[in-house]
């Protein structure tokens, strides 16, 4: 698993690829949270997820903790282009409720 961001505009897009799952979650959330910590000027985050190519549950509690440190700096979060595996466990799990899809 990897992470890269960038910086566009006042948007923070943070592009995951390859795979979320328990086992490399800690290192993902490790690298996402100095990337949001360095960005909190940013009026907005974006995970960009075109690129995992494997998720087990362990996403949820990523991208959930991730939405917490983000709104501790009043920084909303959305999920841009989730593969279909992903797609479909993050919306049976309602996380789109609370971190929307964005395009």
């Amino acid at each position: 698993m990897t992470v890269q961001g960038s910086l566009s505009g006042n948007t923070l897009y943070l592009y995951l690829s390859g795979e979320i799952d328990s086992c490399g979650a800690d290192k993902v959330r490790k690298a996402c949270d100095k990337l949001i910590e360095a960005n909190i000027q940013a009026s907005r985050i974006v995970f960009n997820m075109e690129k995992v190519s494997f998720v087990d549950s362990a996403v949820i509690g990523f991208l959930m903790g991730r939405y917490k440190k983000a709104m501790s700096f009043n920084i909303p979060v959305y999920i841009q282009n989730p593969p279909f595996g992903a797609d479909k466990l993050l919306s049976l799990s309602g996380i789109y409720s609370i971190i929307p899809k964005t395009r």
